[in-house]
């Protein structure tokens, strides 16, 4: 099995504009539900303890708490992501203001040195 390696030095590249994924946006949804109940289990408690005027406040927030949680839970969250920036490729170095063809040496004239190809 191959395992990968994070390395902290690495630059990421984005090469897409996607949105996370639907499972990031499940988990992220089922915290925000997890939080709004709780704050309605406080209420609950507050309701119990405090006296008289603030106690149907708490009640009246802890009936309504269920209805705005599931509604925040079920709001699609849209995240924009920065777009990458363009890859721009570095100068290649100049070859000079005049370019010299360079051509094969002439092969030698001296007919004594033949070769011989055919068999």
């Amino acid at each position: 099995m191959s395992r990968r390696r994070e390395r902290s030095d690495e630059t990421v590249i984005s090469v897409t504009s996607a949105q996370p994924g639907r499972s990031e946006d499940l988990d992220s949804r089922i915290v925000r539900y997890a939080w709004m109940m709780s704050i309605r289990i406080v209420c609950f408690v507050l309701a119990v303890v405090t006296p008289s005027p603030w106690r149907w406040m708490f009640i009246v927030a802890a009936v309504f708490l269920p209805y705005i949680a599931v509604v925040l839970a079920n709001a699609h969250r849209t995240t924009q992501l920065s777009s990458a920036d363009p890859f721009i490729a570095p100068d290649r170095p100049a070859i000079g203001s005049h370019p010299t063809v360079i051509s094969d040496p002439e092969p030698d004239a001296d007919p004594a040195h033949k070769i011989d190809t055919e068999k």
